[in-house]
Order: structure tokens, then C-alpha cells, then sequence
């Protein structure tokens, strides 16, 4: 079952006030002539007969406005408590549950506790900016772990992520006891979920990447790769920092890295691309603290390629700047997921895939292939929109 076939949808709503509309013509046409009929026999007067049209506008018209609604904003759906001190990536894995739930329950989900961290930005601040304001309607104020609680709802999560039929019902069942709440309070402290990213990604681009009307310079993406072969290939490549600090005597040209791709790996897929386009790569690398001796493993000259490395308040630039890539080199970090959910039409190669972070995360037009199975004519993915 799809929500917006449900009773509250949109559809079902306009639906519902058709239905509502006929019914009080009849009601309306009957009770007409059930006047008429009486005030004509009882008296034939052309003073009578002159008001029977108003008669009839009076008898009607209530009813028939009384049941058009008036729009309204989506209810503020607050995640209360702190967000953490995780990086952007990192703490979306501590609120996902709260994105489904808030776009199962018709409300907009905005998040407390506008705290700086040492990463010297606001969570809150970056998820909310794009948010439509609101206000807290507290008339009738709920708390989501009345109807949902918490041991019960990831099984709840993942099964309306997965389409099974009882956790649609279970929250198709809350979703009628909230009906007339005005605002909903998430109290949960205790989630974590790495995978489910394709099932958040439609909200996680809503939020994160900015309108069309923005002046940021990240703001617009580039056309697909497919529709001009003709331009330079632009590859994004995400080293994370963690990766590159290893216990000393570790060979970090070698080292098998844990949210990043390996060196030699992206070596070899760099080599595939320039034999795969006959202009200059466009390389764009995002380190944070970059360390120039490491970059320097992936022998490239200082001008092949571009590094992402603003002030931490600078952050969100950076993660869209390198999302905007034709081809994303990534391991399974958090920061390297969310830039694949943020990007355009292309290809992202990733190490590792057993945590599920990149499953079904294809929905806006991205190609998705793990290094386990990469060949060098998946490349050609580039040409093949999806």
C-alpha cells in the first residue's frame, strides 16, 4: 500500500469532499422542493415565489463551504534532545526513524537543541535551514512513543521501508489515532541505523541541497555526464581523515582503509577514467586536516586536482561541492554516504557495501558499483541515464 492512497492523502481527500458535495446537492435540491412545494400551496403570492431562489441559496450554500477545508501548514513534528557531536554524516544515522515517522504522519520534522559542537556548527541549524518555520502547536500536543514505542520502532521503520503489509498497517493505525494532534514531540535518545539510506533519501535532498534560487555556488548541479561526453569528467574522491592516521609504522600507501577507498584502488579506477575520456580528469579531493604527504601517495600533481578543506562552518559547502561529481570514489564512512545521497546522475564506486549504507540509493538516476565487482567497462554506465 502506498500512503498517498491512504484516506488522509491528498487525492483520497479530494475524493472525499466530491463524494461530500453530492451528497448535499440532493439534500439540497430535496429540501428546495419540499419548501416550494409547501409555500406554493400555502400561499401564491409573487412576494413568495420572488424569495424562493433566496430560500434555496441559504438552505445550500452552508452546506456545501462547511466542508472544504482550508490548506494548512503540515504540523511540526520536534525531535527533542541534542543531536550529538557526530559530524553531518555520522548523526544522520541517530534520526532516521524520526524522518520516516514524520513523513508517515503528514508533519514536518525539525529538530531542538541548537547546541555548537567541537566541530564548531549546529546540527540542528543544518537540517532545519531548509525546513519550512513553524511554530509548535501545543493544543494537543503528542508524544510519538505513546503510539509507537520505542522497542518497537525500528521493526516498524524498516518494515514500511521494506513495503511489509503489517508495519504499513501498524502505522496506518497510528497514523488515524494522531489525526488530530497538533504537534508531535520524538523523544527517542537511542537510535542507530547505518542502512535504510535509500529509504531517507528524498528527505535528505530536500534538506541538504539548497534551491534553485540559492546563491550558493553549490547550488546547481551539473547536467548529467550522458549529455555532453564531450566536457571533462569531473570525479569526486573522499579520503577520510581517521583513515590516514593509523598507528605509526603503518604503511598508508598499502593500508586498507575502513570509510575510505585504498590508495591503489583509486589509483586504478583514476587510470580507467583518463583511458575512458579523452579530456583531463577534473579531481576534486575532500580530506579534512589534509595532510599533502598523503594525497601525494596518489602521485598527482598539485594541479590535477582541487582539495576540499574549508573551516568546519564551511562544512556543508564542501559536501556539496564534492556530491556535484560525475564519479565518486567512497568507502562506507557516513560523510561518503550522504555526499552519494546528495548527488546527480553518474556513478559512484564504493569499498566495502557490507554495512548496506549504498543499497537501493539509485532512485535519483546514480549508478552504484561495489570495487568487489568493478571492471573498468562500468564506466560506461556514465553514458546509460537510469
Amino acid at each position: 500500500m502506498l500512503y498517498d492512497a491512504l484516506p488522509t492523502s491528498a487525492a483520497s481527500k479530494t475524493s472525499s469532499l466530491r463524494r461530500h458535495k453530492r451528497r448535499y446537492a440532493y439534500l439540497c435540491v430535496f429540501a428546495t422542493l419540499v419548501v416550494v412545494g409547501f409555500l406554493s400551496f400555502a400561499v401564491r403570492t409573487e412576494h413568495v415565489q420572488s424569495k424562493l431562489a433566496e430560500i434555496q441559496l441559504q438552505l445550500c450554500t452552508p452546506a456545501l463551504t462547511a466542508v472544504v477545508p482550508e490548506e494548512q501548514t503540515p504540523r511540526m513534528y520536534l525531535r527533542v534532545g541534542p543531536l550529538g557531536g557526530e559530524g553531518m554524516g555520522s548523526v544522520l544515522q541517530h534520526f532516521k526513524q524520526s524522518i520516516v515517522l514524520s513523513q508517515v504522519l503528514d508533519s514536518s520534522l525539525h529538530f531542538g537543541w541548537n547546541e555548537v559542537w567541537d566541530h564548531r556548527y549546529s546540527q540542528s541549524d543544518i537540517y532545519n535551514a531548509n525546513a519550512e518555520s513553524q511554530t509548535l502547536n501545543v493544543t494537543k500536543a503528542c508524544r510519538m512513543q505513546d503510539f509507537i514505542p520505542h522497542e518497537d520502532r525500528d521493526a516498524v521503520v524498516r518494515g514500511w521501508c521494506a513495503g511489509e503489509d503489517s508495519a504499513i498497517a501498524r502505522l496506518d493505525e497510528a497514523r488515524t489515532r494522531m489525526a488530530d494532534c497538533t504537534g508531535i514531540l520524538d523523544t527517542e535518545v537511542d537510535e542507530l541505523m547505518q542502512d535504510l539510506n535509500g529509504c531517507i533519501m528524498p528527505w535528505v535532498r530536500s534538506r541538504l541541497i539548497p534551491p534553485p534560487s540559492s546563491s550558493s555556488p553549490s547550488a546547481a548541479h551539473p547536467l548529467p555526464y550522458s549529455s555532453d561526453p564531450s566536457r571533462r569528467l569531473s570525479v569526486g574522491i573522499h579520503i577520510r581523515w581517521g583513515d590516514t592516521a593509523p598507528p605509526p609504522g603503518t604503511d598508508i600507501s598499502t593500508h586498507d582503509f575502513y570509510g575510505s577507498m585504498n590508495f591503489p584502488d583509486i589509483a586504478r579506477v583514476l587510470t580507467d577514467l583518463r583511458a575512458f575520456s579523452s579530456n583531463p580528469l577534473e579531481i576534486t579531493i575532500a580530506m579534512e586536516e589534509a595532510d599533502r604527504a598523503v594525497i601525494a601517495l596518489l602521485n598527482l600533481e598539485a594541479e590535477e586536482y582541487t582539495l576540499l578543506d574549508s573551516p568546519q562552518t564551511q562544512a556543508l559547502d564542501d559536501l556539496r561541492v564534492l556530491s556535484r561529481s560525475d564519479v565518486l570514489l567512497l568507502g562506507e564512512s557516513s560523510y561518503g554516504v550522504l555526499t552519494h545521497l546528495l548527488a546527480p546522475p553518474g556513478l559512484t564506486i564504493v569499498k566495502g557495501g557490507g554495512l548496506g549504507k549504498f543499497r537501493n540509493t539509485s532512485g535519483f538516476g546514480r549508478h552504484v558499483v561495489y570495487l568487489d565487482d568493478y571492471k573498468a567497462e562500468d564506466i560506461e554506465l556514465l553514458l546509460i541515464p537510469l
